[in-house]
This record gives C-alpha cells, structure tokens and sequence, in this order.
C-alpha cells in the first residue's frame, strides 16, 4: 500500500505539469531573446517546448515513472491536448470572438521575449468526466483561471 502511494507521488497532475511547461517556456524566450514554441507530444504524452527550427529545448513529461523500455506512452493513457489561440472579442462588451473555435486550433503557441497572446489549453483524460480547461496569458506569465471551476 505504501508503495502504491510513493509511486503515485511521483506522477503530477496534467494542469501542474501545463503550468511548469508554460512557465519554462516563457523563461526560455526570454533567456534566449528568440521565440519558443509549446506542444504536446500525445506519443510520450509530454509537454515539450521547442525552438523556431523544431529543436526541444525541454519536455515536461506527464508520466515521470514510465519504464525506460518503453518508448511510448499507450494511446488509452495519454490525456488529449488541444491548444487555441484566444480570438479578437467583438461586440459593444467585448464579448465572445467572431471567430469559430475549430479556427483557433493550433498545434503549438509562441512564446516571444517581449510580449505574447492569450492562450487556452483542453486537458482530457480517461478518467475524467469533463475535460479541464485552463488560460493563460503568457506576458505575464500567469495562468488566468481554469475555466468551469472555481479555484
């Protein structure tokens, strides 16, 4: 029972492990003065943060105790990650954008030394009933809120 726990201590939660990647990856930019890139690698199930050329610079593994004999993470254990860019709000409000969200999938955010857009990020996994939906605004560097919820 004990080991059960200490193997399980050593697994973070998919949001906790978005919210380090989306911090080294604003660091990054920074440090290097060029942009960076953050994706999911839905095969190792990590968050990697990349350079402008493809090179990752860091990954930031969901599941630290795999096997190293295990070169992939089975399709069913890995969460779904979906990034969308945060459209231009339109009306007298500034409610919801004009744009649809199946526009605003993209594959990877930038992360630039000066400045950046808003982000949103879906989490799903298997065992989830709702998938887990965060903001961020990397300028700041701060995750806004996890949407649905209150923290």
């Amino acid at each position: 029972n004990a080991g059960a726990f200490i193997e399980g201590s050593k697994q973070m939660p998919p949001g906790r492990v978005l919210k380090l990647a989306v911090v080294d990856a604003l660091y990054l930019a920074g440090e290097r003065k060029r942009v960076t890139f953050l994706g999911y690698l839905e095969e190792d199930a990590a968050f990697v943060v990349t350079d402008a050329s493809g090179g990752v610079l860091s990954k930031h593994p969901i599941f630290e105790t795999r096997k190293e004999e295990e070169n992939e993470v089975d399709e069913d254990e890995s969460p779904q990650v979906t990034f969308w860019a945060k459209g231009p709000l339109a009306g007298a409000g500034g409610g919801s954008s004009i744009h649809d969200d199946d526009v605003l999938v993209v594959d990877r955010v930038p992360f630039h030394f000066g400045s950046s857009a808003p982000f949103r990020v879906e989490i799903e996994t298997e065992d989830m009933s709702d998938p887990e939906s965060y903001e961020f605004d990397p300028f700041s560097g701060y995750h806004l809120e996890k949407l649905g919820q209150e923290e």
